[in-house]
């Protein structure tokens, strides 16, 4: 027995990741870029105490089924990869209707179990 997953009439986003891939020889910043539909955005006004005692406040929270949302990806290995890079993974949301929804930071990529079984249930990005 496993949790449901986000109910399809909440998943009517689209966003594009854009992974920082390293330096041109101009030393412009270099992404890939993941295109993933099936997403909710959440407007969110958090503020999360960082490691260094800096405080964030979140603009928003994205909603990544595992199932639903499609093409599948392992978020917090982008985002690593985007950080080892020099720069956090970008998101830009598009909502249902074609609109630009907004061009946000990744602060945080949270993976939650779908308990007792031992997959991801869903993805929470924290946007700045």
């Amino acid at each position: 027995m496993s949790l449901a997953p986000i109910p399809s009439r909440m998943l009517h986003d689209t966003v594009t990741l854009k992974v920082c891939t390293g330096m041109d020889r101009y030393q412009e910043k270099t992404y890939d870029e993941y295109t993933i539909s099936n997403v909710h955005l959440q407007s969110n006004n958090d503020t999360i105490k960082r490691a260094n005692d800096t405080e964030v406040q979140l603009k928003g929270i994205l909603f990544v089924d595992a199932r639903k949302s499609l093409p599948v990806y392992d978020l917090n290995a982008l985002q690593e990869e985007s950080l080892r890079n020099g720069d956090t993974m970008r998101a830009i949301v598009t909502d249902a209707s074609g609109n630009d929804a907004g061009d946000y930071a990744v602060l945080v990529v949270d993976s939650l179990p779908d308990v007792p079984a031992t997959r991801v249930h869903h993805y929470e990005l924290g946007l700045v």
